[in-house]
């Protein structure tokens, strides 16, 4: 997947009112945002969604990350580099100071904080680039502050603070995780998603 993206690959647009979920334009046939939302209500059970899709990437996906602060994304990284078999996931924590770190499981995951970030292009001095063309899960939190530097085909999870029925912002453990993308290698994954949420 990363290692087939052209250099000149369109970019992600990370909020894009006029994305329906699930459907193609008719007049211009672009793949529009599918989306699909999980409610959590612990660290444990966002860390468990996110263990689950870990165990289902292949390599060479992007996941960009946006939600305040406390609002579990680096919980969910620390899942997702659990699910793709890294015995030392517990040691993921915000790379903040350092900007990136890496871990090994079946394949690298590079973990990326763009909060202190005062231009894109520092990410870019980071090699960020090269590590697109490379089968590396590329996980970017704060995503929004590098919106130009995100390929078209990246997965975007808006993590947010919720009530525990999920109608409303709310204090305690509760989030709602909404995961969408455009483009069609997440379409399986999506559904899968989908159909744990239902199964709950």
């Amino acid at each position: 997947m990363g290692a087939d993206r052209p250099a000149d690959c369109q970019q992600l647009k990370l909020f894009s009112p006029n994305l329906s979920p699930g459907r193609a334009d008719v007049e211009t046939g672009i793949r529009q945002m599918q989306s699909v939302e999980r409610l959590t209500r612990s660290a444990k059970e966002t860390f468990e969604v996110a263990r689950q899709l870990g165990e289902e990437l292949a390599g060479g996906e992007v996941l960009a990350l946006v939600g305040d602060l406390g609002a579990g994304k680096t919980t969910f990284t620390r899942g997702l580099v659990c699910g793709t078999g890294c015995e030392e996931y517990m040691r993921v924590n915000s790379p903040t100071y350092v900007l990136e770190q890496v871990y090994q499981g079946r394949m690298p995951v590079r973990h990326y904080d763009a909060y202190r970030l005062d231009s894109p292009y520092e990410l870019e001095d980071l090699g960020f680039q090269e590590a697109l063309s490379t089968e590396a899960v590329l996980v970017i939190e704060w995503a929004d502050r590098v919106e130009s530097l995100l390929p078209a085909d990246s997965l975007l999870l808006e993590l947010s603070f919720a009530s525990p029925d999920g109608t409303g912002e709310g204090p305690g453990n509760t989030r709602l995780l909404r995961f969408s993308s455009a483009d069609g290698s997440w379409e399986s994954r999506l559904a899968g998603l989908r159909r744990r949420a239902d199964n709950e």
